[in-house]
């Protein structure tokens, strides 16, 4: 079950990427550009052959920046970090 809602959690991500370049027109080498990795990296991340948490910290920031959400929520979409890691 868990590894399921990671995957929707991932797909979902995946798709707020694909609304980002869609709304601003762009294409894979341009949202590669604004983050900083090559076209080839892009389009695996954005198929989901690559790992999204995988990125380095500077990247994934970029990356939240444009498509609009916090890295807490990044971080919980990729399954770096877990709703319980954040109980208290």
């Amino acid at each position: 079950m868990k590894s399921i809602k990671k995957n929707l959690k991932e797909k979902q991500l995946i798709e707020k990427i694909h609304a980002a370049i869609k709304a601003r027109n762009w294409t894979l080498h341009d949202m590669a550009a604004a983050i900083g990795v090559s076209h080839i990296h892009m389009a695996s991340m954005s198929s989901g052959a690559r790992k999204l948490s995988g990125l380095q910290p500077e990247k994934q920031r970029a990356l939240c920046e444009i498509i609009g959400i916090s890295m807490l929520d990044f971080y919980l979409m990729v399954g770096l970090l877990r709703h319980d890691d954040l109980m208290i």
